[in-house]
C-alpha cells in the first residue's frame, strides 16, 4: 500500500486493491516527523471519521487545499498518512478492535496550508479515538542511500521548458508556509510500470522533475526497512531505470545507471509514539522516584 504525501499535488487520487493500477507520488515532501502548529480557531471545519464502507483490500485517498479524504485505512495506517510518514514510523498501541478500517472526510470553507490542514486531521483522530501522539527519537535498522560519486549519468538534472514569451506565469500552489511557493511545472512525476500497489517488482520507473527525497519516500514503502537519504543531492532530476524482479536487483540499478547507493545500516529515526489520552502523563509521574 502506497502512502500519498500531505503535500502532494492538489487533487492528487490514489487507489490501492487487487485492482488498482499503478501508483506514482509527487509533492515536496518531509523526512522529519514532527508536531504541525496549532490550527486557527476562527477555521470553521467539518471532520467526519466512520467505519468504511470500502471491500477488504482496497483504499483510496484524495486531496485539495479544502478537502481530504482517506477510506478504508485501519487507525495505524490513518496516522500515518496524516503526518505523511511510513506506518512503520508509528508505534501504536490499540485498545479495540484491530482490523477495523475507517473513513476520514474533512471539509473546509477556503483553502489551508499543509501544516494547517495535518492539524485538523491529528486533531480530529485524537478526539475520536481519545489519544496522544508524541514524537519519540529511537535506533532502528534501516537502509541509507548515498551517491558517495555523485550522480551517474542517468541521473539528470530537470531543464524546466521555456515558456514562449508572453505567456502568463503558472498559477502558484501553496504548499505550506516551509516549504516555499511551487508553479505547476514544478510538479514532479514518478511512474511505476506494470507494479500495483505491493511488493518490489516493476516493469521500469519513469521519473520527471523529481527530488531525491521524493524518490526515496516513493521506494521506502515498498522496501522491508525504512530508508534515508543521505545523498546531499538537490535539485529535481529525470531518470528511467528498466525491470527489476525484487530488491537486490532494484538496488543495482539504482547503483548502476543512477549512481545511488543502498545498503543496510543503523540508524536514529523520529517516531511517532501513539497512546491513549493520559497515558504519557501517568508515565512521567512513575518515572519519578520517590522521596
Amino acid at each position: 500500500m502506497k502512502r500519498a504525501p500531505i503535500s502532494a499535488r492538489l487533487g492528487v487520487v490514489l487507489l490501492c486493491g487487487a485492482a488498482a493500477a499503478a501508483v506514482g507520488q509527487s509533492g515536496s515532501a518531509r523526512q522529519q516527523v514532527r508536531r504541525p502548529a496549532s490550527a486557527s480557531n476562527a477555521t470553521a471545519y467539518q471532520v467526519r471519521i466512520a467505519p468504511t464502507a470500502m471491500k477488504a483490500g482496497s483504499t483510496s485517498i484524495e486531496m485539495s487545499s479544502d478537502r481530504w479524504s482517506a477510506r478504508g485505512y485501519d487507525l495505524k495506517t490513518l496516522i500515518a498518512q496524516i503526518y505523511d510518514v511510513d506506518v512503520r514510523r508509528v508505534d501504536i498501541v490499540e485498545d479495540g478492535d484491530q482490523d477495523a478500517r475507517y473513513d476520514l472526510t474533512a471539509s473546509l470553507p477556503t483553502n489551508v496550508g499543509q501544516d494547517e490542514m495535518q492539524q485538523l486531521l491529528a486533531e480530529a483522530v485524537e478526539r475520536k479515538f481519545n489519544l496522544d501522539v508524541k514524537p519519540e527519537v529511537r535506533s532502528m535498522l534501516v537502509y541509507v542511500m548515498t551517491a558517495p560519486n555523485g550522480p551517474a549519468s542517468g541521473l539528470r538534472l530537470h531543464a524546466p521548458a521555456a515558456r514562449p514569451e508572453g505567456l502568463a506565469k503558472p498559477m502558484a500552489l501553496e504548499l505550506g508556509s516551509d516549504q516555499g511557493t511551487g508553479t505547476l511545472e514544478d510538479v514532479g512525476e514518478i511512474q511505476f510500470e506494470g507494479r500495483d500497489c505491493s511488493g518490489v517488482s516493476s516493469g521500469g520507473i519513469t521519473a520527471s522533475a523529481e527530488t531525491i527525497e521524493d524518490f526515496r519516500r516513493t521506494l521506502e514503502g515498498d522496501l522491508d526497512r525504512v530508508l534515508i537519504d543521505e545523498t546531499n543531492l538537490t535539485g529535481t532530476y529525470d531518470f528511467q531505470i528498466g525491470s527489476y524482479a525484487g530488491k537486490d536487483e532494484l538496488f543495482q540499478l539504482l547503483r548502476d545507471q543512477l549512481g545511488l547507493v543502498v545498503r543496510p545500516a543503523e540508524r536514529k529515526v523520529t517516531i511517532l509514539r501513539v497512546r491513549p489520552h493520559g497515558e504519557f502523563a501517568r508515565y512521567a509521574l512513575d518515572a519519578v522516584p520517590a522521596a
